[in-house]
């Protein structure tokens, strides 16, 4: 779930709302290999599955264009515009070429890791040699070696490169170098004089535009694992130091992959975590942090993610999925199943509740969300041997969402040990005078009181109530 600010009477609150689920969009179970890549732009879309590219019809439809090498990186796409005619796709250290015209794809360019594209030149990123590599003007089949640029305002080697309103970020270990189209020749782009910002990547595939704004994952002279957020050239750390804790105790953060979006008025910039097998989300409308997993029934924990790649197209949120399927989503709100095809475990867990360590007495627990939400139960007609007539349809409580339930745990040690789950009804569909309690919850010093749910339908929790020792907190 991820917060969302309540305006109304003339009053603020912040309540939960619940985050998107998945739809299978597109799938190639012939190869059935991971996604690496997505990009849409002027109508067409594109993904990188495997060792093959495709473009995505609206419909889900595959169509094979190329085969390309691949490593451990994800594959990165440009395209040059109507002028140009022409997709660059970068992927194992290498730069493709797929002409719209002619429909010819081949490999152009070698030792580029990531790609893109700026006044009608495609750009490669070296970043073993850290060199930034340019096409001829509108043709990508052209890599004159004396297009090069190479590191020379600081000593770290570039990382990686992003673009933002034609402006060429290139990241390395420790600064992070703005490059623009200066008119020259025969390289047309230079170093913006007089600007080095003093923050490098961690992660070379964490760095994402969105909006006015680029955010990665940082590193410095001083330090690595905060997120930041540039404007301009302005930047400013947006991960807390609770983030920070639980970046600091993964292993190795270099394999972070992010992709951006922006839904219901929100834009999130979403960081998975291979290795850590984490994913952690930052809502740049209200500047707040959630996480967001994949439910293990059997470990019982979260893992990562599954979507690692995102593009807008055909009116849809399409995120590719890493997990080694071949398949693309459609990621909706109004969804509410998760990779495998079964629901969403949706889970609540606030900060400790206590008084000076005097022991609490938690009477009462009420969650306040939305009730009678549950979904139509099944029905079905029932015929005696006789040919009595059908008796009335029996509405069955069996499928899931029907009566949608709130699992309830509570610690009393400050979220070292838990309670057994205690179950209460949402409300089925009508039952908007339900209310979800929970009576005589036990006692404590350090008491967290955390709250699940599995249902498909569209929880929203607005409040919760605790009364203990007779007073409401």
């Amino acid at each position: 779930m991820y917060p969302e600010r309540l305006e109304v009477a003339n009053r603020q609150r912040l309540v939960l709302y619940p985050t998107p689920g998945l739809a299978l969009f597109a799938e190639n179970a012939t190869e059935g290999a991971a996604c690496r890549g997505l990009f849409a732009q002027a109508g067409r879309a594109f993904a990188a599955i495997g060792t093959k590219i495709y473009e995505m019809s609206s419909t889900g439809e595959l169509t094979e264009i190329g085969t390309v090498a691949i490593d451990s990186n994800p594959a990165t796409f440009a395209m040059n515009g109507d002028a140009g005619n022409e997709l660059f796709i970068t992927s194992g250290d290498k730069g493709y070429i797929y002409n719209f015209s002619t429909e010819v794809f081949g490999e152009q360019v070698t030792d580029v890791t990531q790609g893109g594209m700026v006044d009608g030149y495609f750009l490669g990123l070296d970043a073993a040699t850290s060199t930034l590599k340019v096409s001829d003007l509108l043709d990508g089949t052209t890599w004159s070696g004396l297009n090069t640029l190479q590191r020379s305002a600081a000593p770290d080697p570039w990382q990686a490169m992003v673009i933002r309103d034609r402006t060429i970020l290139l990241f390395g270990t420790e600064t992070t170098e703005p490059i623009y189209d200066a008119g020259t020749s025969p390289m047309p782009f230079a170093p913006v004089p007089g600007i080095v910002i003093p923050y490098g990547i961690a992660a070379p595939f964490s760095a994402k535009t969105l909006g006015a704004s680029t955010l990665w994952l940082a590193r410095s002279k001083d330090g690595d694992r905060q997120v930041v957020q540039m404007n301009g050239y302005s930047v400013r750390r947006v991960s807390t130091h609770a983030v920070e804790m639980a970046f600091s105790r993964y292993d190795d953060v270099s394999d972070a992959v992010a992709f951006t979006y922006q839904d219901q008025g929100h834009q999130f910039y979403e960081l998975n975590f291979p290795n850590a097998n984490a994913t952690w989300v930052y809502d740049l409308a209200l500047g707040m942090w959630h996480e967001r997993g994949h439910w293990d029934s059997d470990a019982r924990r979260y893992q990562m993610w599954g979507p690692q790649y995102h593009c807008y197209a055909f009116n849809k949120h399409l995120v590719g999925d890493v997990s080694g399927a071949g398949r693309i989503f459609e990621m909706n709100i109004d969804l509410y199943t998760d990779v495998d095809g079964n629901g969403l475990r949706r889970q609540r867990v606030p900060p400790i509740l206590e008084n000076e360590q005097n022991r609490l007495i938690i009477n009462k627990f009420q969650l306040h969300c939305d009730v009678g939400i549950g979904l139509p139960g099944a029905t079905w007609d029932i015929d005696d041997d006789e040919g009595d007539p059908l008796v009335p349809p029996v509405i069955t409580s069996s499928d899931q969402g029907y009566d949608p339930q709130i699992m309830m745990q509570m610690s009393t040690d400050g979220g070292e040990t838990w309670s057994e789950e205690r179950w209460r009804s949402a409300g089925k569909l009508g039952e908007y005078q339900h209310r979800a309690q929970w009576w005589r919850c036990g006692s404590g010093r350090n008491v967290i009181i955390a709250v699940a749910m599995t249902d498909p339908v569209p929880w929203r929790i607005i409040d919760a109530i605790v009364e203990a020792k007779g007073a409401m907190h």
